[in-house]
């Protein structure tokens, strides 16, 4: 794990060292902490996508004619059954940890918006996703999880994804209501798998090119009260065809891992989310609904993400 963060700490030094040509009167930099836990919504039990921790730095470049923003992000995501003590008709989903280091590359203009990105990462013993749960069951005083010696492992991982948004001109000016479609394609030996979505954003929101919808709030002028402030709430259904998920199913070489199951074709999900944003601070609340990632799993999984960001 050391290796990641002294990666993610050399690629935020190079792009900090860059950005110090760039004007002093614009806020072009955010770091962020993202939290993800279904434990958020009072649930009973810990399952399925159970915990995620997301660092991030933004860094914006001057362009003339589109807004780009740069993204460095340092993640976990844990996955576990439905039932955290082992019995093989319990397994509904097996375990898995995934550490990763991605970086984004989003341009956003007034007719459209593009994302890229490169993640690496390590799905196994190597993620520390049992080291964090027990260390926080043991923190909390909660029973220790066991059957991690089960979980899925894949030792390097590397994934390429693309996303566009179409943003309709008939709503690009207004600053009220959006609706934005969403094509995201995914590949790799984490995710192979394509997403179709519609954002339907309702509130005070910039142009796209300005917002802290797409993190692009970062390319905006400290002490303008009016154009710093924003607030929306937002519903995103999102359908996902997929391919390959190798926390479900691990490597195709994994012989170590007894514990494997098999992804469903078709994965539906819808996100209602609340964003607040003014001057150097932002903050993000999301309720996610997702259906059976897994063929075996009992029951759909739901969570919240909370995220704060800071601009400077």
């Amino acid at each position: 794990m050391k290796y990641f963060y002294c990666l993610s700490i050399c690629c935020c030094w190079f792009l900090v060292t860059k950005a110090q040509d760039s004007s002093k009167n614009r806020l072009l930099h955010s770091i962020s902490i993202t939290t993800e836990n279904d434990a958020y919504l009072l649930q009973n039990n810990d399952k399925y996508y159970t915990n995620g921790l997301y660092f991030q730095y933004n860094f914006a470049s001057n362009h003339t004619a589109a807004t780009i923003i740069h993204s460095i992000e340092l993640g976990q995501a844990l996955y576990t059954p439905r039932l955290l003590t082992y019995y093989p008709d319990s397994v509904d989903r097996p375990y898995c940890g995934y550490l990763f280091l991605s970086y984004k590359h989003n341009y956003i203009q007034k007719k459209y918006g593009l994302q890229w990105n490169v993640v690496v990462g390590t799905i196994g013993n190597s993620s520390l996703g049992q080291n964090f749960q027990n260390g926080l069951h043991h923190t909390l005083g909660l029973y220790p999880v066991n059957d991690w010696y089960k979980q899925v492992q894949v030792p390097f991982t590397m994934n390429v994804g693309i996303r566009y948004t179409p943003f309709i001109q008939a709503l690009a000016e207004k600053q009220s209501a959006k609706i934005i479609p969403v094509i995201e394609l995914n590949a790799g030996n984490v995710y192979t798998n394509a997403k179709l979505g519609m954002m339907l954003v309702c509130g005070i929101y910039h142009h796209n090119e300005n917002s802290a919808l797409w993190n692009a709030n970062i390319n905006q002028l400290p002490n303008n009260n009016t154009q710093s402030f924003e607030w929306f709430i937002y519903f995103y259904p999102q359908f996902t065809l997929q391919g390959y998920n190798a926390t479900i199913q691990g490597s195709s070489s994994n012989t170590t891992t007894t514990v494997a199951g098999i992804p469903a074709k078709w994965v539906y999900q819808q996100t209602w989310g609340m964003v607040f944003s003014k001057k150097k601070w932002m903050g993000k609340i999301e309720i996610i609904y997702q259906t059976k990632e897994c063929i075996t799993q009992y029951l759909p999984q739901r969570y919240a993400s909370i995220a704060l960001a800071h601009l400077f």
